[in-house]
This record gives C-alpha cells, structure tokens and sequence, in this order.
C-alpha cells in the first residue's frame, strides 16, 4: 500500500510539472505573439499551441519552410499590397499548403492557398485538364487577395475571414448562427467542421514560428529555387522536358518554377502562356527558339507522339488537330465535338463561354477572331464534351432568361 502511494504520488507530481512546462510554453507563445505590431489581429486560440510545438519539434522541415518564404513571400506581398491588405495574410499560405503549390486536399482544392474550385471560376482563375492556374503562386495569390478584400467587407475581422476562407461564408455564417449569433471567434470555432476548423489556429502557428524561429535555434536553409527569373511566351504546344534538354535546366527546377502546367505540357493558346525561366536563361531560350520546338529522338523518355495524343485530349484543340481528327468519340484519345452556335442581340463572348464551359481566348482561337466584340447573328465555332453534344445543342434554341438561368447555376 505504500509502495502504491509513492507511486501516485510520483505520478501527480510528473503530471503536475509536464503541467506547469506547457502553461509555461503556452503563456510565452502567448506573450511574445502579443508583441507583434500587426494589422491583422492576433486572437490567440489555445488549439494553436500543438501546430507551434510541431514547428518546433522538427527543426529541419521548418527551416526548408522559412527558406520557401524567402522566394514565395515577395510575390504574396505584391499581391496583398495591391488590395490594400495587411501582408501578414502571407503566412497563411505556410499555414495550408506549407508554400507547395502542388498541393492538394480530399475536397480538391490546391495549390499554396488550398483554393476551391469555386472560389477559382469566381475570380477567373483558369482550371482545366492541362492547366491550373490556383498552383501558380502569383495567379493565384492575386485572386486569393481579390477574395479576402471581399470576405473582410462582409465580416470586418481577420479570424473570421480566415476561417471564412477555410469552410466558405456560407458555412461560416451558419456556424455563426449555431453560437446564437456571437461572432468572437472563440464561440463559433466549436461549430466550424472538422475539416477546416484549425485554419485559424494554423494561421497563428505560422506567425509565431516566422518570427521566433531564432529564439528556438533554428536556422534557415535556402531553397535551391531561383530567386531571380526570367519569362518568356510560348504561343505553341510545348513539353517543359524539350525546353530541359535544350537550355540546359533541370525538368524538376521548370516543374516548380512553373507548377501550373499538371502534365509537363504547355498547351496550345490564342494569347500564349507567359513561362518562367532561371535568369539569364530567357535570353538562351529566345536564341535558340526553333530548336526548343523541334521535336526530341525517340530515345529519350519523352515522346513526341505522347503528348500529341495528349494534347488532343485538352479543352484546347488547335487548327491542325481538328483538321486530322475525327470528331466524334470513336477515336480513342479524342472526345470533342464540333458544334455551331448563332449569338444572339446583347450577348456578350465571355457570356457564351461561360454557358458552354470553355473559356473566351478558346472560342477567339477557334473561329481566329482578333477582339472580343461578337455580332448578333454571327455563326461561332465551339468543340465541346462529345458525350453532352445533345445539351450543348438545345442551347441555340433556348431563350435569354433559360440562357441566364443556365449561367447562375453554374
């Protein structure tokens, strides 16, 4: 029985000292985030203190992060500033994604802000089978701002707008109305789902470890990412491996320079893609411009005739594809169909782009038209999904409000 004693004895006074070791730690989290002058409030919430002790306890992937921000920062910024937002949003994008922009979740948001699709086709950023403009930080961080600005209207307090930006307004206001209409954000976080409830408290870990790492003795290591770039226009289709062998620049550094190509491919567009290159590189790139676009031997890895095939599969279908291409889905690698659409008095380009869900520079591309006003009458040319040609169809004989009815869904 004594021994038993001693025992719980030893055990509380563990506990009681693994106690006072954490609300300690807590209490300096706390301090020192209270020292920071920032424009975006700090509320801090107790579930931040795990994400701190996690940057913490591994030094060496925290040290690659800051070494991340030192090249992804500068761009957030730009991006943030031109909005007039505080430029401490920056480290929400450490917070998510840890500044990868090939990264994505279950519900298939992506890129270093985790972006929805729908937050995406809001703010017209381009996502499509070949091309994902939310894995572009500079794209994407433009539209991330445009969003914020427009979040911060509507709540008028950053822990709400960033846990908005996590579960969606929507969401966010039911929670609201859940914690009998409190908007402190410690009564709503109980109601915010599982899944996107801690992107606040990851907001606060992310700003702690960004401005102490040095208390806690780690070092950061530099990113082998260029800090200085050059960008060049490829206006034709394109692999990222023939622009490697020809200019001497690894396949991985043009993949994470230009994370937005999903398949190594830069497709075919009227307006061209604007790609980024190691300084010093664009001026070899434009010299040697006709080489980039010769093919490469067979013996390599990359093959030619793969990724013709593949382009064939894009939302983009270039002239000479439609002209070798059968137009029906018999053909194994092509599912786009050719049909005919009349506008209409008073619609606009972009309004028939959205209503048969391709974009406004692939119908300019398909009829080689040079502006973007369109004539009433006029007959354009649009490829669309050959297995929903019946719907895209009906769509000429559908009247203005069916038409407008279309676009709000969606």
């Amino acid at each position: 029985m004594k021994s038993l004693s001693l025992y719980l004895l030893a055990f509380f006074c563990f506990f009681n000292t693994l106690f006072a070791q954490q609300k300690a730690s807590e209490d300096l989290y706390i301090s020192r985030l209270a020292s920071l002058k920032m424009q975006v409030e700090i509320v801090y919430h107790p579930a931040a203190k795990k994400y701190i002790d996690e940057y913490i306890d591994n030094p060496e992937k925290t040290r690659e992060l800051i070494g991340l921000s030192k090249f992804y920062f500068p761009m957030i910024e730009r991006a943030l500033k031109s909005k007039n937002l505080p430029v401490e949003l920056k480290y929400l994008p450490l917070a998510v994604s840890e500044l990868n922009p090939s990264a994505q979740n279950v519900s298939g948001a992506c890129g270093i802000w985790m972006m929805g699709y729908n937050v995406s086709k809001m703010y017209k950023v381009k996502v499509n089978s070949f091309v994902d403009e939310r894995r572009d930080p500079l794209k994407s961080s433009t539209a991330a701002a445009a969003h914020f600005k427009d979040l911060y209207s509507i709540y008028k307090q950053w822990p709400l707008v960033i846990a908005a930006y996590g579960c969606s307004p929507v969401m966010l206001n039911k929670c609201i109305r859940s914690a009998n209409n409190s908007v402190y954000f410690g009564d709503v976080y109980p109601y915010i789902p599982d899944a996107t409830r801690d992107i606040y408290p990851k907001f606060i870990a992310a700003v702690y470890i960004m401005n102490f790492y040095k208390e806690h003795g780690i070092k950061p290591v530099y990113s082998d990412l260029y800090l200085e770039t050059d960008s060049v226009l490829v206006n034709k289709w394109l692999s990222l491996q023939q622009i490697s062998s020809t200019i001497d620049v690894s396949l991985d550094h043009l993949r994470k320079l230009n994370p937005s190509f999903k398949k190594d491919v830069i497709p075919y567009n009227l307006d061209g893609y604007w790609i980024k290159l190691p300084k010093n590189k664009g001026k070899q790139y434009i010299l040697l411009k006709d080489s980039v676009y010769n093919p490469l031997p067979r013996s390599t890895e990359f093959s030619p005739v793969a990724i013709q095939k593949d382009i064939t599969d894009s939302v983009v279908v270039p002239a000479e594809t439609k002209k070798t291409k059968n137009s029906s889905t018999g053909d194994s690698g092509f599912n786009k169909k050719k049909i005919s659409y009349t506008v209409k008095r008073g619609e606009k380009l972009a309004d028939i782009a959205d209503i048969f869900d391709v974009s406004v520079s692939e119908i300019k591309s398909w009829n080689k038209m040079k502006s973007l006003s369109v004539t009433s009458g006029k007959r354009v040319t649009i490829w669309v999904n050959a297995s929903k040609t019946g719907y895209y169809k009906r769509i000429n004989s559908m009247s203005a409000k069916q038409k407008k009815a279309l676009r709000k869904k969606d």
